[in-house]
């Protein structure tokens, strides 16, 4: 668990799957993320799948609570550079990225929060986990996550080619 000012950040639980349909049911959240506006059923395998992804690598996505209420996520995800799909650090070996990536609910756009989030979970993955590099893949069109990463001092790389579109990778100070 982390703790922000305004935030508190913990592994992602299935209770929250009521708070994260207004997530995961909107088409422009879901937008940004790569995917498409899913049901009930679609986040209950979300929050599966994150979890799972912790398991796996140690590191994940983090559940975003302001008020007792889960307003999106935040976390990491690792990436083979070779193909910019998802991956494990097992699979990818040495061509593993870590990206800190962010996706709030819309009514929570605009105050800050992913920025605070962002900003925690980067200190964490670099004090705890030993994370030597850390990007962030976002769309160009997405200015949204481009002011967070920008606000975050994370400067722009390369563009490269994900399975969902064009992004470019913004690596992060320590």
């Amino acid at each position: 668990m982390i703790e922000t000012e305004r935030l508190l950040l913990r592994m992602p639980q299935l209770e929250d799957v009521d708070d994260l349909l207004e997530f995961v049911g909107d088409a422009e959240v879901m937008r940004w993320v790569g995917g498409e506006a899913g049901d009930r059923a679609a986040t209950i395998e979300m929050i599966e799948r994150w979890r799972a992804r912790w398991d796996e690598n140690g590191v994940g996505q983090f559940s975003v609570v302001l008020d007792g209420h889960v307003i999106g996520r935040v976390g990491l995800l690792v990436w083979d550079s070779r193909t910019w799909a998802t991956s494990s650090y097992s699979e990818a070996g040495p061509n593993a990225q870590t990206e800190l990536g962010w996706a709030l609910a819309r009514a929570h756009w605009g105050h800050g929060y992913a920025t605070e989030a962002a900003r925690a979970a980067r200190e964490w993955v670099y004090a705890e986990r030993g994370v030597v590099r850390l990007i962030s893949l976002i769309e160009p069109r997405n200015v949204r996550s481009v002011r967070v990463a920008d606000k975050l001092g994370a400067t722009p790389e390369q563009l490269v080619s994900t399975h969902h579109c064009p992004a470019v990778v913004w690596v992060h100070p320590r």
